[in-house]
């Protein structure tokens, strides 16, 4: 099997995979109504109560329009609330609500319960594949995807 077959296989393979795991994921955040950006935001307030629109916008890397705008829907769903810092009105706290705590623990237990019966599939081999996919993730790390990549690679076909 040539180089550019072995290519081909992985990225047929790789978003196989992203497609049949984010079927699974997609079922889950539709019936609650979010988008993935609404979930990201709420994930991140999950990990980190108290963080602020600001600190969402960079560490997502987005617009502070565009936080505002996911908060406000998520707020109006019920799910985050914006705190007061007792020493600057202009610094607002994020956090979750009651609700927004279960959904992101449905959603959490949800995507453990799958993975657990994906694990007990690999049988034997769920240590040699979390191995490869660990290495991917050092690898994915070492090359960000928002790296940009220049036109002439894009362009060329070779993708």
């Amino acid at each position: 099997m040539g180089e550019q077959d072995k290519v081909a296989r992985f990225r047929k393979a790789y978003w196989t995979l992203v497609h049949n795991l984010d079927s699974f994921r997609l079922r889950i955040w539709e019936e609650r109504g979010l988008t993935l950006p609404q979930l990201r935001v709420l994930f991140l307030i999950r990990r980190h109560p108290g963080i602020t629109t600001n600190e969402v916008a960079s560490s997502l890397g987005i617009t502070m329009s565009t936080v505002s705008g996911l908060v406000d829907k998520l707020v109006r769903a019920g799910l985050v609330e914006r705190g007061r810092h007792p020493e600057d009105r202009r610094v607002v706290p994020l956090r979750l609500t009651p609700e927004g705590e279960a959904v992101t623990g449905e959603i959490r237990q949800g995507d453990r319960v799958y993975l657990a019966r994906l694990a007990e599939l690999l049988g034997d081999d769920l240590g040699e594949v979390t191995d490869t996919l660990e290495r991917l993730v050092r690898l994915v790390e070492q090359l960000p995807a928002s790296q940009e990549i220049s036109s002439r690679e894009v362009g060329d076909g070779s993708g």
